[in-house]
């Protein structure tokens, strides 16, 4: 459990996420996908819910507690993925055809 308090892990984590947001804004202008504040705004947002629902997860089967594990996998997740179909449908307003 240390690991997970210690200064490498975050400085790791944070080089997942910066190196996530890189690789979304590259794939975004090989699409034709223009970017802009809002949009990018939707985008962080998703990846810090998706990231609170992995560990959420994670945490709860760390401290024994499946049943808030299933659970909270359950409800986040779900609402990880429908709000994920609805900002990738968003993010594609103006797409370049």
């Amino acid at each position: 459990m240390t690991f997970i308090t210690s200064g490498l892990f975050w400085f790791i984590i944070g080089i997942l996420f910066c190196v996530t947001l890189i690789g979304l804004k590259i794939w975004m202008e090989d699409r034709g996908v223009r970017m802009i504040w809002w949009k990018w705004g939707f985008a962080v947002i998703w990846i810090v819910f998706a990231g609170f629902t992995i560990a959420f997860t994670g945490v709860s089967i760390g401290e024994n507690e499946m049943t808030a594990a299933w659970m909270g996998a359950l409800v986040f997740g779900l609402a990880v993925i429908l709000s994920g179909i609805i900002i990738w449908r968003v993010l594609h307003i103006g797409e370049a055809k």
